[in-house]
């Protein structure tokens, strides 16, 4: 059993499955720092991983006209995103809902109109990414693998971590993000535009969503299905809140569900007699019940308990 748990191969493919909801959540960062809740990740990736395939299609079997068409196309949905909860003063939770069944239907929609297709489709043609490999580093036994060979993609992920960490923490624009969502008429005041900075950090979770659900769909899987991200948008906010809108903390829990998920197809594959969805609920258990003591922390100070 320690052989299944830690091993080369559950180590790279906790990285791999992570990094869809590594990028989304990154996204979700910024908007809950800038106080926009924002549950449209999963719509935003939905999108993305029909117009990455629908890209390289078109575009010959180019990956990266994918990965810049999927991005294009998660801008697109956070900007009717924004304009609903911006312009239009939209609930954010229910302009979020709208946005994921938005994203549904268009996407299932344009899968039967441009490919004749119902279910799936995969393109014609499509040229793969090769992976990275770091000297040395890929040579070091079981921890190797999962960071020293990886997907150009992967690493991106990781590299955006640290620059969201210091946007948010050591600019003046993290300054303003963070001004906004805690006290918006104070940053008025001071000179922000709470609704400029909003409409900059939604557009910045969309083209995030949009690479992250390409990466899913290129990268991954190597075609489209019908509803294909299967709740990993919510997993990106459910790991936002979990890690306290952190970067750091964040990737940390994304690398959990991804470890989850890594273990579970592992286990089925060995034939294991355990339930890999058994082990997908894990993190979300734990996830609620650390939830569920922060509120009552929170609420306990604010009727002047100390703890």
């Amino acid at each position: 059993m320690g052989n299944i748990l830690f091993n080369a191969d559950i180590l790279a493919a906790t990285f791999r499955i992570a990094t869809p909801i590594l990028l989304a959540a990154l996204g979700g960062i910024l908007c809950q720092r800038a106080g926009v809740f924002n549950i449209g990740l999963e719509g935003m990736m939905l999108v993305g991983s029909f117009s990455g395939i629908a890209a390289i299609q078109f575009a010959g079997g180019s990956m990266w006209a994918g990965l810049v068409g999927a991005m294009i196309a998660g801008l697109f949905i956070s900007l009717i995103f924004a304009i609903v909860i911006i312009n239009f003063k939209a609930d954010h939770i229910i302009a979020s809902i709208g946005i994921n069944l938005l994203s549904l239907g268009l996407t299932t929609f344009l899968l039967k109109t441009l490919f004749g297709a119902s279910g799936s489709f995969r393109p014609e043609v499509m040229n793969k990414m090769s992976v990275i490999k770091i000297p040395l580093i890929k040579d070091i036994p079981i921890i190797g693998p999962a960071i020293g060979i990886q997907h150009p993609i992967t690493y991106f992920a990781l590299i955006m971590v640290a620059i969201t960490a210091i946007i948010l923490f050591r600019t003046s624009f993290g300054l303003s993000i963070r001004s906004v969502g805690e006290m918006p008429e104070a940053a008025r005041t001071a000179g922000i535009k709470p609704e400029l900075v909003k409409f900059i950090v939604i557009l910045w979770s969309g083209a995030l969503c949009g690479l992250a659900g390409a990466h899913l769909s290129i990268s991954i899987v190597s075609e489209f299905s019908a509803n294909m991200v299967q709740g990993r948008g919510f997993t990106a906010f459910t790991a936002v809140i979990f890690g306290g809108a952190h970067p750091i903390l964040t990737w940390l829990v994304t690398l959990l569900f991804g470890f989850a998920d890594a273990l579970g197809i592992r286990i089925e594959l060995e034939g294991i007699g355990l339930s890999p969805s058994i082990l997908k609920m894990y993190p979300y258990i734990l996830a609620i019940i650390v939830l569920t003591i922060s509120a009552a922390i929170q609420k306990k100070r604010r009727n002047g308990v100390k703890f």
